[in-house]
């Protein structure tokens, strides 16, 4: 998943379960999980080749709101990451009410050890509001890489939202995208996708599945397809 510890992101990828966390007297938090997906889905692409990816997380927060987290996955190295396995994602940002609504900054670098040309590693700066409502939660982001993925820049808007429903929690969200200024014509153009999902707790492990789908995906240089996946995930 590429992820940020934002409400409008996290929702949106897997309804992972909620890291774990114990708190120091520095006023510092540490938690970890760790998931297996049957299919690791991103923005309505598969970045596993539609087969199953280990994953795992750490993340660190301060009480001012400045946090860190480091994601790594298995992916497709068969794929447009040739010569990589893994992603390794790097977030850096800063989250906390804002008047009556949750503010969260900061930024992602994905990176893909052992690739080759050309390079896939990609820095993506972001900004979301979320806001509970009681009966559900929402939130609306925005992400921009000037350089995505070496296809030029990428901007992305993702509205998303999840409610409680007995021992359940259904989410889901909308994703825009826009891409200028490719490397090849076939690399610019606009898609939507969308995501829909449900997750529970049981027995100390979190469960998800979820319907991904997309349009007009072949704009930007990749198949039109639904996936639906499964995810298994223990916070450590």
């Amino acid at each position: 998943m590429k992820k940020t510890l934002s409400i409008a992101i996290a929702m949106a990828v897997a309804g992972m379960s909620s890291v774990a966390s114990a708190e120091n007297p520095m006023g510092l938090e540490f938690g970890a999980d760790v998931a297996l997906t049957s299919n690791y889905v991103f923005r309505g692409f598969s970045e596993s080749g539609e087969e199953p990816s280990i994953q795992g997380t750490f993340s660190a927060s301060h009480g001012s709101g400045i946090y860190a987290s480091l994601f790594a996955a298995s992916v497709d190295n068969g794929g447009y990451y040739v010569g990589s396995p893994t992603e390794v994602t790097y977030t850096l940002g800063w989250g906390g009410d804002v008047g009556p609504v949750g503010l969260d900054l900061g930024l992602n670098q994905y990176t893909y050890p052992g690739h080759v040309s050309p390079d896939p590693d990609t820095t993506e700066f972001f900004i979301g509001v979320s806001k509970d409502f009681g009966v559900l939660s929402a939130g609306l982001s925005y992400a921009y890489a000037d350089d995505w993925y070496n296809l030029g820049d990428n901007s992305y808007w993702n509205l998303s939202a999840e409610a409680p429903v007995g021992d359940f929690t259904v989410f889901g969200h909308y994703g825009y995208t826009d891409r200028d200024d490719g490397a090849a014509s076939v690399n610019t153009g606009e898609y939507s996708d969308w995501l829909i999902g449900v997750s529970t707790e049981l027995g100390g492990f979190g469960f998800a599945l979820t319907f991904t789908d997309t349009d007009d995906a072949e704009d930007v240089n990749a198949t039109n397809e639904d996936y639906t996946a499964f995810t298994i995930s223990k916070s450590l």
